[in-house]
């Protein structure tokens, strides 16, 4: 993967917490388009989230955790030149297709962000009601409850699409989850969460990705 620069465009007043956000779900997303594209690659042969037991929240968090700790030191973000100004850019060098993906996923959720946010509040309870949280695919299919299937199928099917993901992309999480579409759809629910607060910064002006 090739490194260059990247910018993202800066305008309107920015508090603290504005960078706070950037930084953290910024880094968080990069890790897990990072992981994508080196399974992609074959760069990566063992995952230590194949282990993970995927029951509850702190699977998430762990999981994140881990797809950070996979970017090498070489390929991190660094910042290289800030301008603060109306408007203004952070440039950053990087992995430039791990940022173009980024841009892409931002900028699909700010294009539709009610309609996906409404998807997402549809999904997440019925994700809630159903108790599929402390469960694998394994589970519902030893159970024969084959309405929660079809669930998780058609969910992880409107958030891949909402995310505007790659077949690349798609295979590339179908092989990480080992082929457990319930695990699947707990990334993708993740990954709004990470995506969404981005999304936000492009959606009120104060940032925008999609040139980056």
């Amino acid at each position: 993967m090739q490194k260059g620069n990247s910018y993202i465009l800066l305008d309107e007043r920015w508090k603290l917490e504005d960078f706070s956000i950037l930084t953290k779900e910024y880094m968080q997303l990069y890790g897990f388009f990072y992981a994508l594209r080196s399974v992609e690659s074959n760069q990566l042969s063992q995952l230590e989230f194949e282990r993970m037991p995927w029951l509850g929240g702190g699977s998430v968090v762990g999981f994140f955790s881990i797809m950070g700790k996979l970017v090498p030191p070489e390929s991190k973000p660094e910042v290289k030149q800030i301008q603060y100004a109306s408007p203004g850019f952070i440039e950053l060098t990087l992995i430039s297709d791990v940022a173009k993906d980024i841009g892409i996923i931002v900028s699909s959720i700010c294009a539709s962000i009610a309609s996906i946010a409404g998807t997402y509040n549809l999904i997440y309870s019925q994700y809630q009601k159903r108790k599929l949280t402390q469960l694998k695919i394994k589970d519902l299919e030893v159970k024969q409850l084959r309405e929660e299937i079809i669930f998780v199928q058609k969910s992880i099917k409107q958030l891949q699409e909402g995310f505007s993901l790659t077949s690349s992309q798609v295979q590339s999480l179908h092989k990480i989850s080992k082929g457990d579409e319930l695990v699947q759809l707990k990334m993708l629910l993740a990954l709004y969460g990470r995506a969404k607060p981005i999304a936000e910064l492009q959606a009120n002006n104060k940032a925008n990705f999609k040139n980056a």
